[in-house]
């Protein structure tokens, strides 16, 4: 099947399934430490992401013609990861106790990754994530110099403007 038709079908199944899924969950209120942090990174991201739509990024449609426009797919996505994610941790000690396990180990992989990124391998991301070279537009020093904005930016790929 060809990627790109394998890609949008998939997409399709997946908004359908997210818009269901969306309006059946009960939103929960986060009370526990877990989902608090949960909810506040939740927040954090739907800034970003209506920072994203004011900036045009979904089909260059200022942001008031966007509330009629927009499909709002990826916001009903994250609207239903944090709903999900709350719910189920507020209302299930063991799914609790993983997503603060999972928290802790994503803090210590984003860490251990950070550390170990180096020029050549910033380079190497760059490029392909964006599809361009950053071969001289970058001097070492420069990387070296401010090289924790340089890993936000290669985790965060083309939202380096939110980093």
């Amino acid at each position: 099947m060809d990627r790109w038709l394998k890609l949008h079908l998939t997409k399709r199944f997946v908004n359908l399934a997210v818009r269901v899924l969306n309006t059946l969950i009960p939103a929960a209120e986060p009370t526990y430490p877990q989902t608090k942090i949960l909810d506040n990174v939740f927040r954090k991201l739907f800034k970003a992401y209506k920072t994203e739509v004011y900036a045009g990024r979904f089909d260059d449609v200022p942001y008031q013609s966007m509330l009629k426009l927009h499909d709002r797919n990826f916001q009903r996505f994250l609207e239903l990861s944090e709903k999900l994610l709350v719910y189920m941790s507020e209302t299930d000690r063991y799914y609790r106790q993983w997503l603060g396990l999972a928290m802790l180990l994503t803090q210590a992989e984003v860490e251990k990754q950070l550390q170990n990124l180096s020029f050549p391998d910033f380079l190497a991301l760059a490029e392909s994530q964006w599809d361009m070279s950053f071969k001289g537009a970058v001097p070492r020093e420069h990387f070296e110099a401010h090289k924790k904005e340089f890993q936000y930016i290669v985790l965060a790929n083309f939202l380096m403007n939110l980093v």
